[in-house]
């Protein structure tokens, strides 16, 4: 980023362009010269969940010279695609026109981003409580099926535990083109598959929930400690 490009940066008025607000998530100017030199990426901004531990930043990518924002939703990280672009101007422009209603939908207000074959699936649907506890062997439950959060190729995360100290725990996904349930673990933040919850209908996942979720948590531990 040459020296002219972060003048305009340092001068976009964020505050007055985007709310500061959005349910949850506050806005904060993160850009730090420093980050150019010592980071793969810089943040110039940031929307921050407190309570939840999630992020939506947009950043610089050092390397390719491009701008982008980056998701962080405790159990996933990931870049949402339409806002890339090596022009900083034009990233405003999506920025302030589409980011805060993303936001709205995707992590405040989920139910309003859910598909029709997520809801005709029944994902949202009864009491899920005595399944999931709120708190299991240190990790938080941060996602439930009510509030089931759009990820990445085409899949919602419909259940997360997670310990944000260590970056662990599992999260369970719905992909829609396959129509099937599947799940991931994190050991300080490695991941890996666990298949103790594949399923294709929704009572196969309550079951594996029933029969699986407590020992899968307490072998995630197990491998921290």
């Amino acid at each position: 980023m040459d020296e002219r490009l972060i003048e305009t940066v340092k001068q976009w008025n964020m505050d007055a362009s985007l709310p500061l607000q959005v349910g949850d998530f506050t806005l904060r100017k993160d850009f730090s010269e420093a980050s150019l030199q010592d980071d793969d990426y810089a943040v110039i901004f940031a929307y921050v969940n407190e309570r939840k531990g999630w992020t939506v930043e947009g950043v610089y990518h050092n390397g390719s010279g491009d701008f982008s924002v980056r998701t962080d939703i405790g159990m996933l990280e990931f870049t949402l695609i339409e806002f890339i672009t090596d022009d900083f101007a034009t990233f405003t422009k999506m920025v302030e026109k589409r980011l805060p209603h993303i936001i709205e939908t995707h992590y405040v207000h989920c139910r309003e981003d859910f598909s029709v074959i997520l809801t005709n699936k029944g994902v949202p649907d009864g009491d899920w409580q005595d399944l999931l506890p709120l708190e299991y062997a240190g990790f938080e439950r941060i996602i439930e099926p009510s509030e089931a959060v759009r990820i990445i190729n085409g899949s919602y995360m419909v259940v997360a535990y997670y310990d944000a100290s260590t970056r662990s725990g599992v999260s369970i996904m719905y992909n829609l083109l396959r129509d099937d349930f599947f799940a991931e673990r994190r050991v300080r933040n490695f991941p890996n598959l666990v298949h103790d919850f594949d399923s294709k209908t929704v009572d196969e996942l309550r079951t594996a929930l029933s029969e699986n979720l407590r020992s899968v948590l307490d072998d995630v531990r197990g491998q921290i400690k």
